[in-house]
């Protein structure tokens, strides 16, 4: 239902106006402007809360429409200047004033539970602690923008924009989200691990067993090569060995890996090799393939106003060693890292530490005879490993700005250390390895100056 209000007194008074007006532009010879082209329409937007009062003004309508009832309550004063806008309830409605001049000014009213200023405090209060995501308003509705690390991260901010029906939504991610990607981060990850090994076996080494078979003789035929194999091994004999050896030494392992993606968005690296080795199992031969190396997924995120930076990471680095006396194959040292961590930007972190001490003995020879004490080393053989190993990963985050140098430049200078390189490796310089200080006088990404120390 539609309720239309007319002044009549001020109706008659526009004709008369509007007639004397028009007589007199005739009689003086001017052109009349027809009175389609003196109508201008404009529209408004008014946005309430429930109970909230607004005033529009009155001043030269004179037939006033409301839309959708029951959505806002429209009264006029007393002395009819003014319209008092009172919110009942949640909703979309308009109000077409229709001027005196013959213009139209038509207004788009929004109710809400909570005014649009509110709901604005109360997102940033309960989105408080989160790195990456972004409160985006469009006329009187509110969108949660950007992504998180976990699943009840997504379903808590969902939840969030539940308590503002109508108003509040949320468009958050798992994972890479939307966010403010035109800042370049740069991670650095620095891997330190030293080892040290000893270890000796003394005494004599008795064969496990005696008797039976003597000599083996194994003989083969390759149908391919046309070639006939025999060879004759001498097992199970009585006569024991001198087992006397010593061993020691140490090892140091650094490794540094850049990744440089756009804010909130992911990004993997990986760096290392494959060892293919041959192992025999009777007739034939399969390939054994190790992996070692680095791998990296990182998913950075950053807000430029608080300066605050979350990082998910995971990451997986190996090296091979060599192989114990059992086998011919290497073994392969890991460290594993999945976290989640938050910092400030020009702080440092050390990701994780270790530090491992063993320490390991064992006796073969003779039953009982071996391990009496002093005289027990003629009867068997005594082992003893020591093993100490100590390392961490450092993370150092860095903002990247654009360089200054054109890509021309950047690619001679790598041509020419490629042209000079003389297996000095020290020498070269294919990226910045040590990351830019974040507190050095410059400029951060929302342009205001970084704090001198």
């Amino acid at each position: 239902m539609i309720r239309t209000h007319v002044f009549f007194a001020a109706a008659i008074a526009l004709g008369v106006t509007a007639s004397s007006s028009r007589a007199a532009a005739q009689r003086r010879g001017a052109p009349v402007a027809p009175v389609e082209a003196m109508a201008t329409k404009t529209t408004q937007e008014l946005t309430l809360a429930i109970g909230e009062n607004r005033t529009i003004s009155a001043a030269d309508v004179k037939n006033y429409s409301e839309g959708t009832p029951g959505i806002v309550d429209v009264k006029l004063t007393s002395d009819q200047s003014q319209f008092v806008v009172v919110g009942l309830k949640p909703g979309s409605t308009s109000l077409l004033l229709l001027r005196r001049t013959g213009g139209e000014v038509l207004w788009n009213i929004s109710v809400f539970a909570k005014a649009p200023e509110l709901v604005e405090s109360e997102l940033h209060q309960l989105l408080d602690g989160y790195t990456g995501l972004r409160v985006r308003r469009i006329g009187p509705r509110f969108f949660i923008e950007g992504g998180v690390n976990t699943e009840g991260d997504v379903a808590r901010i969902k939840q969030i924009a539940a308590l503002y029906p109508g108003q509040v939504e949320s468009l958050v991610a798992l994972g890479s989200g939307g966010s403010d990607r035109k800042t370049n981060i740069r991670l650095d990850f620095f891997f330190v691990q030293y080892s040290k090994t000893s270890g000796y076996n003394v005494g004599v080494s008795y064969p496990t067993r005696i008797g039976g078979e003597v000599i083996q003789s194994n003989f083969g035929y390759d149908f391919i090569a046309e070639a006939t194999t025999a060879s004759t091994n001498v097992v199970n004999q009585p006569l024991p060995g001198l087992d006397l050896a010593s061993r020691s030494g140490w090892a140091k392992v650094a490794k540094q890996a850049a990744v440089i993606t756009t804010n909130g968005t992911e990004a993997s690296y990986e760096n290392g090799g494959e060892q293919n080795y041959s192992v025999a199992n009777g007739l034939t031969a399969t390939i054994q393939r190790i992996k070692f190396g680095t791998a990296l997924t990182v998913l950075p995120r950053f807000d430029p106003v608080t300066k605050d930076l979350e990082i998910k990471v995971d990451a997986d680095i190996s090296d091979l060693v060599p192989p114990v006396r059992t086998t011919p194959l290497p073994g392969r040292q890991t460290s594993h890292l999945v976290t989640i961590v938050r910092m400030k930007l020009g702080q440092s972190l050390v990701l994780s530490g270790i530090h491992t001490k063993s320490d390991r003995r064992s006796t073969q020879g003779l039953p009982f005879l071996s391990e009496l004490p002093i005289i027990g080393g003629l009867f068997g053989t005594h082992s003893k490993d020591d093993e100490e190993i100590d390392g961490a990963i450092f993370i150092v985050p860095s903002v990247v700005e654009a360089p200054s140098r054109t890509a021309v430049e950047l690619v001679r200078n790598a041509w020419d250390q490629y042209a000079a390189f003389d297996g000095k490796v020290n020498e070269v310089e294919t990226f910045e390895r040590t990351p830019r200080d974040s507190t050095e006088t410059g400029t951060v990404p929302d342009g205001s100056k970084k704090p001198t120390p």
